[in-house]
């Protein structure tokens, strides 16, 4: 089980290290700002996961983590300089951040021996604050705060992982791989369909 927590780890490290890349691309950022996005994005929500429960910083721990992230900004740089990246990719790339470290948050704060309402809050903060970072040093309204359907994929993932567990039924392995379906799953049906959640309103506005 932790071999496995250990390599989605990774994958969610290259996913959301390549959206920090596009959106410094979009916003024609040299290779120290993509490289610092990249960064930010892939570590951003596990960092403050970590500060906030007083535990070691994970890549401060682990400095693979921090140099994949490096390398994966650096090469993603150079690739998306021949390639036409549509938007989109961005989002979709992102959803599959989003998804893995939700599921990683969350089950290492169940780990960590916290209930199940701080391992939900500290799973979707780890899979939406490096996104929002990202989001805010690239001058765009950050994915977490606008009518899409985010946080609400994020959510429900959590919750489905931690009632999978506390049932103690059904495998570890299991319960991660539908918990990152769950999310994945309304994160891509959002954006395939355009669904979206109901927008602040003044008055008749």
């Amino acid at each position: 089980m932790e071999q496995l927590l250990y390599w989605f780890d990774l994958i969610g490290i290259v996913v959301f290290a390549f959206t920090g890349v596009l959106a410094a691309g979009h916003k024609q950022m040299d290779l120290f700002g993509a490289v610092v996005l990249a960064c930010v994005t892939a570590t951003g929500g596990g960092t403050t996961r970590d500060m906030i429960l007083n535990i070691p910083v994970f890549w401060l721990q682990d400095s693979h983590y921090l140099w994949i992230a490096v390398t994966t900004g650096v090469v993603s740089f150079y690739l998306i300089r021949y390639l036409q990246v549509p938007m989109r990719l961005l989002k979709i790339a992102d959803a599959m951040g989003l998804a893995v470290f939700v599921v990683i948050g969350t089950q290492k704060v169940l780990e960590l021996g916290h209930s199940p309402a701080i391992a939900i809050v500290m799973g979707v903060m780890t899979g939406t604050f490096g996104g929002l970072i990202r989001d805010i040093l690239a001058g765009d309204i950050p994915l977490l705060l606008r009518r899409e359907i985010y946080a609400t994929a994020a959510l429900s993932g959590a919750a489905v992982l931690v009632l999978l567990d506390a049932s103690g039924k059904v495998p570890g392995e299991i319960v991660v791989a539908v918990a990152v379906l769950v999310t994945l799953g309304i994160r891509l049906a959002a954006l395939r369909w355009n669904l979206s959640a109901p927008i602040a309103r003044f008055g008749n506005n």
